[in-house]
């Protein structure tokens, strides 16, 4: 790329993680061999506009309500935003707005998908080469300094390249591997909905993670189950075999729960119960769950009555996504 852009716009998808999840923070998953995580991406976009054109040392972000935020250098231990603009624009002077994001705290990896979408715009506007592995490794060491605890990078592969993955946890470095899926029929048979109860995935991934490392007994048996699951859930993907899928789902969540009780509070495990007494297959909640949006797999046709049912029990609840984003980070053109 020769001549540099003066502003662009860049949108990445979330993500719904089926199954899998927490094992692809390191070192975890090589605890168990064979192990891999299983996720969707989402047409649920993080949308930004961002330029070079603000105050040296600084970046200006512009929430979608209008709030802004100015921020420094000394702000890049603990503010994403900060974070990554100074580690791809040591001198500053950029500017965020953001277009759209995901619901605050849904579980569906909203903030990498915005760290991934950010640095995509730096490197456009900076006419810098993009490289996968790099963008992910960036937002992934980002977010653990940020946050001040272990990451996963299960949702910055599904920003960067969209579709239905299985995330292979391997010695030497992970394996990206995009599954065959008919869209239709995935589309036909999923529903993500968000369930309006915030969470906080950090703090109960860092305590599971812990006590793996301390060699708990429990812990070590839940995610063998996990991984178990996560392999059945690849399986039936790839075969177009909903019963095997939804049988995969709710041995993972099972295992989730005996592994970390608060990721269903009374208040979702409600939600979940309501789905299932309407039809739905299997249900577990999305990311560290304890609140954020739950993932229900059903038959075809069985969508309506189990949404019904949701909105009715829930007070704040929506459906978020019913198919899956086939294209991962990408620059908006013409805007």
């Amino acid at each position: 790329m020769n001549s540099r852009s003066t502003s662009v716009r860049v949108a990445a998808p979330c993500r719904v993680d089926l199954a899998g999840g927490t094992l692809d923070i390191w070192p975890i998953g090589l605890l168990h061999p064979g192990s891999l995580t299983v996720n969707i991406a989402l047409p649920v976009e993080v949308e930004l506009e961002v330029d070079l054109d603000g105050e040296p040392d600084s970046a200006l972000h512009t929430a979608p309500d209008g709030e802004v935020r100015r921020l420094g250098p000394a702000q890049a231990s603990t503010d994403l935003t900060a974070a990554v603009v100074f580690s791809v624009v040591p001198r500053g002077g950029v500017r965020v707005r953001v277009i759209n994001q995901a619901p605050y705290r849904s579980g569906i990896g909203g903030s990498s998908s915005y760290g991934i979408a950010l640095v995509r715009a730096l490197s456009e506007l900076l006419g810098k080469v993009v490289v996968e592995e790099s963008m992910v490794a960036l937002i992934r060491d980002i977010e653990a300094r940020v946050l001040g605890v272990p990451t996963g990078e299960q949702d910055h592969w599904a920003a960067v390249r969209g579709g239905v993955l299985a995330l292979h946890l391997e010695a030497g470095g992970n394996r990206v591997e995009r599954l065959d899926v008919a869209p239709e029929w995935l589309s036909e048979r999923m529903t993500v909905f968000f369930s309006g109860i915030r969470h906080r995935s950090g703090m109960v991934n860092w305590q599971v993670i812990r006590r793996r490392l301390d060699g708990d007994a429990a812990t070590t048996s839940a995610f063998n189950e996990i991984a178990a699951a996560a392999r059945e859930c690849r399986s039936g993907l790839i075969a177009h075999d909903e019963e095997a899928v939804a049988a995969a789902v709710q041995r993972e969540w099972k295992a989730r729960r005996r592994l970390a009780p608060d990721v269903s509070t009374v208040e979702l495990g409600e939600l979940i119960g309501v789905a299932l007494e309407h039809g739905a297959t299997a249900v577990k909640g999305c990311g560290a769950g304890g609140g954020g949006s739950i993932v229900v797999w059903h038959p075809v046709n069985a969508r309506e009555d189990i949404v019904a049912g949701l909105e009715k029990a829930s007070n704040r609840g929506r459906v978020l996504a019913t198919r899956a984003a086939t294209e991962g980070v990408r620059l908006i053109r013409g805007f």
